[in-house]
């Protein structure tokens, strides 16, 4: 069994390279606290046809990839091999009272969250696992996942980082908290932040493939704020500024938009020419 990838940094590569379709196998476990040994229905493979700004996949596929439990104790595997010391904590936290009690009404990824705080785990990994915690959330969950997720995914990209150390992630991860900004209502909150970002695109968004990435970007932020002026707070699939129809209507926008300067360049130049005529 695979380590699965949880953390921050995999939320701008998550989505590029789906796998051909959908698919399930049985595996068969060892849990890693208590040594039960059990076998579940795995996805193995799925297939991505797009995301949502949040940066939930959707298509041929289950997103947040979804994670094995073990049956008697509940315990969330969330990686192959722990340490002596890991599994001793992650042994008595899996045994306590809140652990007990959260199994019966809290989702996979926020049981995972609060494994990794008992291990004190990197935290990009902990801020990761939140965000996957707020796609599987109830609409009564959701604002206070949100709120976890935010909080840790804004000590990952604190708003007054200076201009010299931002890069793609940054603009990435302040992105994702003003998606959430958005899908809470606090409709000022996520227009500052979007209205912010918008400029900072092409100095971020560098390196290989950086003018697709950073149409991509641009065409998810003007997307928001159109959302945001509706006051739309609805969870919604990003718009694929690279398809080829996207494209397209952007190259037209942008010729009209020459055709109009040209044309009020060439009646600017007309004028003068006739004033100096008179």
């Amino acid at each position: 069994m695979r380590r699965i990838a949880i953390g921050l940094g995999m939320m701008v590569s998550v989505l590029a390279a789906p796998a051909a379709a959908m698919t399930f196998m049985k595996v068969d476990y060892v849990c890693p606290i208590g040594g039960e040994r059990f076998s579940a229905r795995t996805m193995g493979s799925g297939t991505s046809f797009g995301h949502f700004l949040d940066g939930r996949a959707y298509g041929a596929i289950k997103s947040p990839w979804p994670l094995v439990q073990c049956p008697g104790n509940g315990f969330v595997i969330f990686r192959e091999t722990f340490s002596a010391d890991e599994v001793r904590a992650l042994d008595a936290y899996v045994q306590g009272e809140e652990y007990r009690r959260m199994r019966e009404s809290e989702t996979s990824y926020w049981l995972v969250s609060r494994l990794m705080q008992a291990i004190d785990a990197p935290a990009d990994e902990q801020a990761g696992v939140l965000q996957r915690a707020t796609w599987q959330a109830s609409p009564a969950q959701y604002p206070r996942y949100v709120a976890a997720a935010a909080a840790a995914f804004a000590e990952q990209c604190p708003d007054q980082r200076p201009a010299a150390r931002r890069d793609q992630r940054w603009l990435h991860c302040q992105m994702i908290l003003g998606e959430w900004e958005r899908r809470l209502s606090r409709f000022d909150a996520a227009r500052a932040r979007f209205t912010s970002l918008q400029p900072q695109v092409a100095a971020l968004v560098v390196g290989e493939d950086s003018e697709r990435n950073a149409r991509q970007f641009r065409a998810e932020i003007a997307q928001q704020l159109q959302l945001i002026e509706q006051g739309d707070n609805a969870d919604t699939v990003a718009v694929d500024a690279n398809a080829p129809a996207h494209r397209s209507a952007e190259a037209a926008t942008q010729e009209s938009a020459a055709a109009a300067q040209a044309a009020a360049q060439a009646a600017d130049a007309a004028a003068a020419a006739g004033g100096r005529r008179d």
